[in-house]
């Protein structure tokens, strides 16, 4: 590929004219808009509410260092302060999320969290829904996108409820896999997609299935900016589906900035809480995953032979205990 300044041209500045500029005439690093067309208020609060984890039980998954950014991306100050250690209370306007969808349809309608027994009981609903979106709702085919928040098993996820789809005579296709690379969206079928393929689209109708793998566990950063990301691929409506426990607690996370009107109330980290939330909830290469699952086998195996008494704790030595206390403790 050519160079910007040969694609583009140069300015006055000797600059390519892709580039944003300052009266300077040095490019701008960051544009931050803080209207939000695309996602209506209570969906984008519920996104940032989940993803931070803001009424997680256990407390914040993740939070900005910069603290200005939450007004920089829109939000404003309702009570408290945006400083760390204080408690703060957080709103979006109509002037920078526009109230037409709110206006149009009732929250209920907006967004869906919806916990299962089990995936089968997921997927009939799934397809349910999808049915009724397409011959009841006047949704066109290409107006539904479903995404799956494990990029790892999202064709073997989501070929279940394929076939009850094509059961019904509903075509559907896995972006990427059963179409062209170079195609997402089809006026003859329904999009399935994992979640790398679905940034950068956008559809009236998204639903997020498996969601509860995005509740607990390690690498939790990552799980709840994939469930951000899909939550927010929605122009009007969301359903967020799953199932099991962790699903209940995804519902219950929900519910609690829905109670609160789509308010987020939580106390702004520390710097030193926000180290450790980085710490605990990071994202993990193949090589640390694999050595942490080795060490907590190790561990548990010489947990329960200690147990079954195959091994006794004179065999560990006294050094060995005591870092392993003053780690642990």
């Amino acid at each position: 590929m050519e160079s910007p300044e040969e694609i583009f041209g140069k300015d006055t500045y000797g600059n390519p004219y892709v580039q944003l500029q300052n009266r300077s005439g040095k490019p701008k690093q960051d544009i931050i808009l803080e209207k939000c067309y695309r996602n209506s208020r209570p969906l984008l609060t519920s996104a940032h509410a989940l993803g931070f984890g803001i009424y997680r039980n256990e407390g914040l998954i993740q939070m900005f260092d910069d603290a200005g950014l939450w007004r920089d991306i829109g939000y404003e100050l309702e009570e408290g302060n945006l400083e760390d250690g204080k408690p703060v209370k957080l709103s979006r306007t109509s002037n920078t999320s526009p109230m037409f969808l709110e206006n149009h349809s009732a929250i209920d309608d907006l967004i869906i969290f919806k916990s299962f027994n089990n995936n089968r009981e997921q997927n009939e609903w799934l397809v349910k829904e999808i049915e009724k979106n397409l011959r009841e709702d006047e949704l066109k085919y290409d107006d539904i996108m479903i995404i799956h928040c494990n990029p790892f098993t999202t064709k073997n996820a989501v070929g279940s409820s394929r076939a009850l789809l094509f059961e019904k005579k509903i075509n559907s296709n896995l972006a990427g896999v059963t179409n062209s690379r170079d195609e997402f969206f089809s006026e003859e079928a329904v999009t399935f997609t994992g979640i790398y393929r679905a940034k950068g689209n956008e559809a009236a109708m998204i639903y997020v299935i498996n969601a509860h793998e995005c509740f607990s566990g390690t690498e939790l950063s990552r799980k709840r900016n994939i469930l951000f990301t899909a939550m927010t691929r929605s122009k009007a409506w969301l359903r967020v589906l799953g199932y099991g426990e962790d699903m209940r607690g995804l519902v219950k996370e929900f519910e609690e900035v829905k109670k609160r009107n789509f308010v987020l109330q939580f106390t702004y980290p520390t710097a030193e809480e926000r180290i450790r939330m980085n710490v605990i909830n990071r994202d993990m290469s193949p090589k640390e995953r694999e050595r942490r699952i080795q060490n907590q086998r190790n561990l548990k195996d010489i947990v329960e032979d200690l147990e079954k008494g195959v091994m006794q704790k004179e065999d560990l030595s006294p050094e060995l205990i005591e870092k392993l206390k003053n780690q642990l403790f």
